[in-house]
């Protein structure tokens, strides 16, 4: 799945998740794809290739925004305090 493909991903029911990941350069999101089956995917880059992510919860929110104009929210995950990856979003 790509990050251009999301538009009408959503439209189809899916929904996304952001998922924190420890990197050298501290916690950053990554952009999980979840299809109305259940069957989860990572986001890529369709600039770049790689995975999407994010470096701060405020680029975060402004993807969400874009991609989500009538959000009323949005649920960010923190990481839980053994300090791994997060493994469900919460």
């Amino acid at each position: 799945m790509t990050s251009d493909a999301l538009p009408s991903f959503f439209k189809k029911g899916g929904q996304v998740e952001y998922r924190p990941i420890n990197t050298p350069k501290g916690w950053q999101w990554e952009l999980w794809a979840i299809s109305p089956d259940g069957h989860e995917e990572i986001v890529t880059s369709s600039k770049t290739g790689g995975p999407r992510i994010f470096k701060t919860a405020d680029a975060l929110l402004s993807f969400h925004i874009r991609n989500n104009p009538g959000a009323k929210g949005l649920f960010i995950p923190i990481p839980d305090d053994s300090g791994q990856e997060s493994s469900n979003g919460s």
